[in-house]
């Protein structure tokens, strides 16, 4: 009796076809809000061709008559006439500032993680990220309250400080992970050499994280970039960011009583979107080996 032929594999392209779908659609709901408001911004009016309406035919051509006639006016007069260089440079200083005192705190700290040796260093790490985990809700009145008596509402300092709750268990964990990635070997051929901690630290450790560093610095960068709560209740015209200054309106007399301009409102939104996204794609590859390394112990 032959043997039945064994049936022939379907091509791969067909194997992985409900997998490039599923992409695809996880890609197009992702990306759809962020498409919206460009297309709102650049005066692109997509109602026609969602409706059917836009269409008709000429000739037996199929021709759009909707409203696809990008302008882009309410991104020049974002850049050039509104509030949006204020903001920026107001989000700017606070991110960086806060930044440096999270490094500061979160360098040593993420190094004492990655080299000692004494019980339970292990469940202090995760204990510091739960941290990250806490409600902005918890702590932002007991700030405004704070703030108000101390003189630190609507200023550069006080922002900054109150980010140090969102970016230092972020900056300990990921530099943690780096440190543990420097090959143990050099940290003995140092001990072996009689080099001190503070030299193994300075010569060998924080150099071969130097990458890892700048990577920590521009994800703690966007977190702080995109924060709404803190910034709606702690900052006023002085310090306004700009995730607050978007919702707000850019116009000339933003956060007041005026009607909403969804357009400018959408162009400002997307201008706000592009750095925080070109500095995540920069540095992805590192992101996520710096959460893999924090995590394997």
């Amino acid at each position: 009796m032959t043997q039945a032929s064994n049936p022939k594999p379907r091509p791969w392209v067909f194997r992985r076809l409900p997998v490039f779908l599923g992409l695809l659609l996880a890609t197009l709901f992702s990306f759809w809000p962020i498409m919206t408001m460009f297309f709102e911004g650049a005066d692109i009016d997509l109602g026609p061709l969602w409706s059917g309406k836009g269409f008709s035919f000429v000739s037996g051509v199929p021709y759009y008559s909707g409203g696809f006639f990008p302008s882009w006016a309410n991104f020049r007069d974002a850049l050039l006439w509104g509030n949006f260089p204020k903001l920026v440079l107001n989000s700017t200083t606070i991110a960086l500032l806060s930044i440096v005192i999270a490094l500061a705190a979160g360098i040593p700290a993420g190094y004492a993680l990655a080299r000692s040796k004494l019980r339970g260093m292990g469940a202090i790490g995760f204990l510091l990220l739960a941290l990250r985990t806490v409600s902005p809700f918890a702590i932002v009145l007991p700030l405004y309250l704070t703030y108000i008596r101390v003189g630190l509402f609507d200023t550069y300092l006080g922002m900054s400080l109150a980010y140090l709750v969102i970016d230092v268990p972020v900056v300990v964990w990921m530099l943690s992970g780096f440190f543990r990635e420097v090959p143990g070997s050099m940290y003995e051929a140092a001990e072996s050499s009689g080099a001190s901690e503070a030299q193994i630290f300075w010569r060998i450790a924080l150099p071969s994280v130097a990458v890892g560093v700048a990577a920590t610095m521009i994800f703690a960068f966007v977190l702080i970039w995109n924060e709404f709560l803190m910034a709606s209740l702690l900052t006023g015209a002085a310090t306004k960011t700009v995730s607050l200054g978007v919702w707000s309106g850019v116009g000339e007399a933003f956060g007041g009583l005026q009607s909403a301009d969804w357009d400018a409102i959408n162009a400002a939104g997307t201008l706000a979107f592009v750095p925080a996204f070109a500095l995540i794609l920069i540095v992805r590859q590192y992101l996520a080996k710096g959460f893999s390394l924090a995590t394997a112990e």
